[in-house]
């Protein structure tokens, strides 16, 4: 198995036991791309990254998240789960592709900085502090 797909597996399983799912949620597309089913509380979309582009080396990058509930620190809670992601596997940034109004702001709190005004990163290094003093729980 190759590191993609245990990045995979990591985040499928996270989501199964934080949403109470029995069934894979997510799936590896060739091109190292992480997908939510068909759903209707979850929605992902994440880009594995390790060759710059618009976003920096080893990136995770977000290019869509969404949860049925809002504002009740699930985002946030996910985003604090792929930093330690990010550890374990080698990986500098986590970025968040073409941001609307909710997620700008969502970017910002969390202590990302735009690139180009759509899109945002921020180092795992600089995102660890944000959560040490948050009482989140795996």
């Amino acid at each position: 198995m190759n590191e993609y797909e245990k990045i995979r597996e990591e985040i499928d399983s996270y989501l199964m036991k934080r949403f109470k799912y029995r069934l894979s949620l997510v799936y590896l597309t060739p091109d190292n791309i992480i997908v939510s089913r068909r759903n209707s509380r979850i929605s992902l979309y994440l880009r594995i990254r390790r060759v710059e582009s618009l976003f920096p080396p080893d990136c995770l990058i977000i290019a869509r998240i969404s949860f049925q509930k809002e504002r009740v620190g699930l985002g946030s809670h996910f985003v604090w789960f792929l930093a330690g992601i990010a550890l374990k596997y080698g990986f500098k940034h986590i970025g968040i592709e073409s941001v609307n109004d909710k997620s700008k702001a969502f970017a910002e709190k969390l202590g990302f900085y735009s690139i180009d005004g759509y899109n945002y990163v921020v180092s795992v290094e600089e995102l660890i502090p944000y959560f040490q003093n948050r009482e989140f729980g795996r």
